[in-house]
């Protein structure tokens, strides 16, 4: 099952695109995933977007022509229709001083960008998907004894 149901990755890369949107339709088939190519369109898609059917989370690239990760990261947070929707960054830069920068800014988390198809699995099960309950977690209840 899935945390967030309304799902925007912005990334450039089409390859990554398609990989991320078959991995999360693999794990949840009735995702509602919408992907763009950059920041600039990602504005003007939510600008387009009613209230009511804003995404649940915003995924993005760091890396990208126009509107970088970042540019589109500091947009999200200072536009207050906007600003309460969590942002997962992921960007090839191994940067630590980069990924507190984004956190700073209000990103939910900064993380490598995953460069196998397993790597993005284990990214969209991190992020998106909510675990099952461990046995361990289960409440016991004690029955009165007669």
């Amino acid at each position: 099952m899935l945390k967030y149901k309304k799902i925007v990755l912005v990334d450039d890369d089409t390859d990554d695109r398609q990989i991320f949107g078959e991995i999360l339709h693999e794990i949840s088939p009735d995702a509602d995933v919408l992907c763009v190519e950059n920041g600039l369109e990602m504005v003007a898609m939510l600008d387009k977007t009613p209230d009511d059917q804003l995404p649940e989370v915003i995924i993005l690239d760091q890396n990208m022509p126009q509107m970088t990760g970042k540019e589109s990261l500091i947009f999200l947070k200072e536009t207050p229709r906007f600003n309460a929707i969590p942002v997962i960054v992921y960007s090839t830069y191994q940067i630590k001083d980069f990924y507190q920068e984004c956190l700073d800014l209000g990103a939910q988390d900064v993380v490598p960008k995953p460069d196998t198809i397993q790597a993005y699995r284990d990214m969209i099960e991190q992020f998106l998907v909510i675990p099952p309950p461990s046995p361990a977690s289960a409440e016991h209840i004690s029955l009165p004894k007669q």
